[in-house]
């Protein structure tokens, strides 16, 4: 261990950078390189230059270095800006860069105004002086405490968590310039509360995060959050929490802010793991019990005040309870005191408990008992139905199909439970309640006549899936219409746009799988009509795991109820989706499945659906001829029943394979019908994915202008749509126009973008061959060493995948960047495992491209495959060359069709395991090491075609 040598600056922000940097080496204990390497994921010579070389170090190799060492992301972030300004280069006397500044870092600009997320402060919010005071010491604390300042607010149910948490967020407002942010985690919902990952996608979209830009999976949102909050003020208030899991990951890193936890639980870990401060929150005291009643009723507590201290009782003190008590007594003027309190004292005996011997529960249960007696009963029928949604919120159409009733009665029931304080309107047509009140609803509902409750269930059900598919046929007009007629008494929503169809599916999703997870009484065709619905909205929203859960679902039920043609249907969608995350076997497995079943039962028009997902997953796995078979297959199924979107689609799936076999006027042909189609019907996504493929034609019959001019016009598209998926693929395909230009720079920066959108989504094979490209920049800018991580990581990918395409591209690429290294023997193993592999495939184009990149070595060199000096062979020991790692495994054979090569990860302390657990961290350990200044949009990067 020892210090590592330092660049020659002159004052300015470069030289206090690097200052910075070298003393949080030091405190770090003086790692070395190759220490530092392991952890970060690249080589020891890239960690070298960035403490060494008299230039600013790219901010996503340096976030990661910071990192390493245990150091202040957000403060670096600053110090890297200073230090990045064009205006400083003369000041530091480094020279001017030779290509275009890279762009801004990886943070997207703050909303234009600071979130202001709480809920409304409490009417009349009466004591708890104690615990206030408790609350403002913390908060003098926060500047000058190292760590963030994180409260826990803890006691029974309807004691006043929220209620304090609101209230004392509010009166410190001003402390929090940056905003405040709130979510309620219904930890104690009997169905369904909201998971880390939900609750983060709120709060990363409410920073100024776009929908499509939200990272997938969870360690990636909570890493993004936890950027986006470094160096803000800001006040967290996450209600109602059931454990410390479900509130780990919503945590920031920042000491600058306040975090506040409400709970029913003590939330012990929460304590001892992360230095929470615990307040506990008991009863109110009688005066303050006495107080409020005095407060929300007037000067009938003064006038009674034995019968308001008998009433405070019978609600065991409780702010909920007392508080829908005296909305009933304000409500009732004429009653006494005295008279309310002897109705409500018997109810306790004739309700069972919610939480036995918990005598808090039984006084809750009981005001909201006597609560409901005093409404009118269509009203108190109402808030019992109501009990069968098992979503967050719903609207008034909603409300409606519950109830049975038309839009005006609906409004006045809605308000009867508004008034009552038994339903909250927590903004525009959008309504919700209490924890309590719905368990409570929901346990009235358990008891309704089953004829009642399962009528109610399907009026509400039958109002969604209208809806949904309204919505549907609005925001994706190639959307077939459900093959039974949906029977729905409520109106289903009318759409005049696509995104407002997009928002009303946006904004229900969590209502709509809540729904098909809780399907019951006869609910399981509701799954499966569901699941067909909402299946081409998953998939260009990117909800992938979402849809994996319905589909599967459907699929267990469509089999539970002896549906063959529904859960051959499932299985094909279940092909879909598992190809959108790279899981190309399981996706020809279900694809399979779902082919077997439906050609048993003749289900013609599902056929097309199957053959066509299963051809595309033959077309990731390089069986072309496959490919051509299946979608061909489903070409004539499409016409058979005039499906024209189908027939669109399979068209331009059929230009793909043909393309890769090298027939490039039928792959145009076919790319032509499918535009026209799309066109005919209104599909601008169709048009522009094939304006990809019709670009990729042109290219390769050496056409680059008009494959730019295609390539061009899908970018325009797919922003114009919102397709990110799209813009990834044009930004791919544009950029291997830019090498071939020479336009290094411009390419570079359209990879990164790429690799941003792939990464955010888990969208591996868009990772794969966006590091493939960066691979072949970074050679072409003589940095070998990088170049060769890059592509080897893209090949391993692939492997991982069975991604065919992109795989073989790599290793020609890679054949290319180790022979520019001086490695002749090591670039012809890449060329011929390229070479059989396309020649499995049936790939002319890249099996002449090997073929010509292995004429052009020198002469001497062993036509037999020869293992680099990175590799170990199959059946031998385990051999480490370049830089000890190990690349590829051979056979002996002289070129066998089986010759495989199992590359690895070129950073060792990551390279155990398979790809396929590759974790979150690893994954952005690989891909930050070429992002540049500013991360790039976050969405699907999938590689030459989508």
């Amino acid at each position: 261990m020892a210090e590592l040598p330092r660049p020659d600056l002159p004052d300015g922000p470069v030289r206090i950078l690097f200052d910075h940097l070298h003393e949080l080496h030091h405190r770090a204990g003086w790692p070395s390189l190759r220490e530092m390497a392991r952890e970060v994921g690249c080589s020891h010579t890239t960690i070298s230059a960035a403490f060494s070389e008299p230039r600013t170090p790219r901010w996503g190799l340096l976030e990661l270095v910071v990192e390493t060492l245990g150091g202040d992301t957000g403060e670096f972030h600053r110090l890297w800006l200073a230090a990045s300004r064009p205006s400083d280069s003369p000041e530091t006397g480094l020279p001017p860069p030779t290509a275009a500044p890279p762009p801004r870092p990886p943070q997207p600009a703050p909303p234009p105004v600071p979130p202001r997320e709480l809920p409304a402060d409490v009417v009349a919010f009466t004591g708890r002086d104690r615990q206030l005071a408790e609350l403002d010491v913390l908060l003098a604390r926060t500047g000058a405490a190292p760590a963030l300042t994180l409260v826990a607010i803890c006691g029974t149910a309807g004691v006043g968590k929220t209620a304090l948490g609101v209230h004392w967020a509010h009166r410190v407002a001003d402390h929090f310039p940056d905003g405040q942010l709130y979510v309620n985690l219904r930890g104690y919902d009997p169905e369904q509360p909201v998971r880390a990952t939900e609750a983060l996608e709120t709060f990363l979209r409410v920073l100024g995060v776009a929908g499509p830009d939200i990272p997938h999976g969870l360690p990636e949102r909570a890493a993004r959050y936890r950027t986006l909050l470094a160096g803000r003020r800001m006040i967290v208030l996450l209600d109602n929490a059931h454990s410390v899991e479900q509130v780990r990951d919503l945590l920031p890193g920042a000491p600058s802010c306040v975090v506040v936890v409400t709970s029913r639980d003590t939330m012990p870990a929460l304590v001892a793991r992360h230095g929470a401060t615990r307040i506990n929150l008991d009863l109110l005291a009688p005066g303050e019990a006495h107080a409020l009643l005095g407060t929300l009723i007037g000067d009938r507590v003064t006038t009674e005040p034995a019968a308001a201290e008998t009433l405070a009782s019978r609600c065991a003190r409780l702010p909920l309870a007392l508080r829908i008590a005296a909305e009933l007594a304000v409500a009732r003027p004429w009653t006494s005191l005295t008279e309310l309190a002897q109705e409500l004292d018997d109810e306790p005996r004739r309700l069972d408990l919610l939480a036995a011997g918990d005598d808090d529960h039984t006084a809750v249960r009981a005001v909201f008992s006597w609560s409901l007696r005093h409404l009118s009963k269509p009203a108190a029928h109402a808030f019992t139905l109501l009990g069968l949604h098992p979503g967050a919120g719903l609207d008034r159409r909603a409300v409606e199909a519950l109830t049975d009733v038309d839009p005006v009665t609906a409004r006045s029931l809605i308000d009867a439970l508004l008034r009552a304080h038994l339903l909250d309107q927590p903004g525009g047509d959008r309504y919700g309640m209490h924890d309590l009140l719905h368990a409570y609803a929901a346990e009235r509902a358990s008891q309704l006549d089953d004829g009642v409750r399962r009528a109610a269930s399907d009026r509400l059900r039958s109002y969604y899936l209208a809806t949904t598919w309204a919505a549907m046929r609005t925001a994706f007009p190639g959307t077939a219409p459900p093959d039974e007629h949906t029977d729905a008494p409520t109106p289903p929503i009318g759409f005049e746009t696509a995104a407002a169809a997009l928002t009303w599916l946006d904004v229900e999703r969590t209502n709509l799988l809540a729904l098909a997870r809780t399907a019951t009484d006869g609910g399981g065709r509701f799954s499966c009509a569901l699941s067909a619905a909402l299946a081409p909205y998953l998939d260009a929203r990117a909800h992938y795991h979402d849809a994996v859960v319905l589909h599967e679902l459907a699929r267990a039920v469509a089999h539970v109820d002896a549906d063959p043609r529904a859960e051959g249907r499932a299985y094909a969608r279940l092909c879909t989706v598992h190809r959108r995350l790279g899981n190309y076997r399981d996706a020809v497995a279900h694809g399979e499945r779902a082919l077997a079943i439906q050609r048993e039962i003749d289900d013609r028009s599902g056929l097309g659906i199957t053959l066509h997902q299963l051809g595309l997953a033959y077309w990731r796995l390089g069986r072309y001829g496959t490919a051509v078979t299946c979608i061909e297959q489903a070409l004539a199924h499409f016409r058979e029943h005039d499906d024209h979107g189908g027939e669109a689609a399979a068209a331009y799936g059929l230009g793909i394979a043909k393309f890769q076999l090298g027939e490039y006027a039928a792959a145009r042909a076919q790319h032509e019908r499918a535009l026209d189609i799309f066109r005919r019907i209104g599909d601008r996504t169709g048009e522009g994915r094939t304006h990809n493929n019709l670009g990729l034609v042109a290219q390769r019959l050496d056409r680059p202008a008009q494959a730019r001019e295609h390539y061009v016009t899908a970018l325009g598209i797919a922003r114009e749509v919102g397709n990110r998926t799209g813009e990834a693929v044009a930004l791919i395909n544009l950029a291997d126009l830019d090498v071939q230009d020479s336009e290094l720079a411009v390419a570079r920066h359209r990879y990164e973008a790429a690799l941003g959108l792939g990464r955010h989504l888990g969208y591996r094979v868009g990772q794969a061959d966006a590091l493939r490209g960066l691979g072949v920049v970074l050679g072409e800018l003589g940095q070998h060493e990088e170049s060769v991580d890059h592509l080897v990581n893209a090949v391993a990918l692939c492997q991982d995948l069975g991604e065919h395409e992109t795989q073989v591209r790599a290793l020609l690429d890679l054949g290319h960047a180790v022979r520019r290294a001086g490695r002749p023997a090591e670039a012809a193993t890449h060329y011929r495992l390229a070479l059989v592999l396309s020649s499995e495939s049936g790939d002319r184009h890249a099996q002449a491209r090997a073929r010509e990149a292995l004429a052009e070595l020198r002469p001497g060199i062993d036509p037999a495959p020869q293992p680099p000096a990175t590799s170990h062979r199959r059946t031998g020991a385990p051999t480490t060359g370049m830089s000890g790692r190990p690349c590829q495994t051979l056979t002996s054979s002289p070129l066998p069709l089986t010759i495989r090569l199992d590359y690895r990860l070129r950073s060792s302390s990551h390279a155990a395991g398979s790809m396929a657990a590759t974790t979150a961290s690893h994954t952005r350990k690989i891909t930050n090491l070429t992002t540049p200044a500013r991360k790039p949009p976050d969405l699907v990067g999938c590689g030459w075609r989508w």
